[in-house]
């Protein structure tokens, strides 16, 4: 993974740079003694230059941070990236951002730039934080109690229709049955009511003549007469054998 040197990294190495190339052009004017001397110096801030691995701080109490960064060489400088407030108990403030970041290399003794917040904004944010995720709970689970309710509500609907529908069917059935009912017995009384008148009624369509006159039933019905009803022309008591007022029925 290529990184990128750090600003107090890159400062060092142009010192260095300059340092070297001072000590060359030393070397073609001054002689011997200013080209040693170069080297020296070069020498020396390339001793100086040494590069430390940056840990992780984020998240830590700056008194914490600023305490493992010091023991492994950094300088520190702290500011509150938020309000900008003055910094005056360390423990009292939370590391949220830290640069170089965690991992990059820096030299020994340059500075990492660290962004603070007070950990009374923090307890703040993280109350409101939990406030809002309590609230947004508390408004899925009405919400889910309201489709709930509403969802009852209605298939109970459902029911109560069905059932209803169900009830005005069996009622209409009945009602339609009891009408076949009362249609049927008046239809079997009507009938029952005009057999019974039957017999007391002369057929219209068979008349005797007049001044008709059978010897026995076998003669009328031989005329096609029979039955003869009594007042009929051709009737006679003697071939009404029973007297029920109709001769030659059988």
């Amino acid at each position: 993974m290529k990184v990128n040197p750090s600003p107090a990294l890159t400062r060092m190495n142009k010192t260095l740079a300059l340092a070297v190339l001072a000590g060359i052009m030393l070397t073609g004017c001054g002689g011997k003694e200013a080209a040693t001397q170069t080297t020296a110096t070069a020498t020396a801030v390339a001793a100086v230059v040494e590069n430390v691995t940056v840990p992780g701080v984020t998240g830590l109490t700056l008194d914490k941070a600023t305490e493992q960064l010091k023991k492994l060489g950094f300088k520190v400088e702290a500011v509150d990236t938020v309000k900008g407030k003055s910094i005056i108990v360390e423990k009292n403030w939370q590391v949220i951002s830290q640069d170089p970041a965690n991992g990059a290399q820096a030299a020994k003794g340059s500075t990492v730039h660290l962004g603070v917040k007070n950990l009374d904004d923090v307890a703040a944010e993280k109350a409101a934080a939990e406030k809002a995720a309590a609230a947004k709970i508390a408004a899925e689970k009405a919400a889910a109690d309201q489709a709930a309710a509403a969802k009852a509500a209605a298939e109970k609907a459902a029911a109560d229709k069905a059932a209803a529908d169900q009830a005005a069917a069996a009622k209409a059935a009945a009602d339609q049955a009891a009408r076949d009912a009362a249609a049927k017995l008046a239809a079997d009384q009507a009938a029952a009511q005009q057999a019974a008148q039957a017999p007391a009624q002369a057929p219209a369509a068979v008349q005797a003549p007049a001044a008709a006159y059978y010897a026995n039933c076998s003669a009328a019905k031989a005329a096609g007469a029979a039955p003869l009803y009594r007042g009929q022309a051709g009737y006679s008591s003697s071939l009404d054998r029973d007297g029920d007022g109709v001769a030659c029925e059988r």
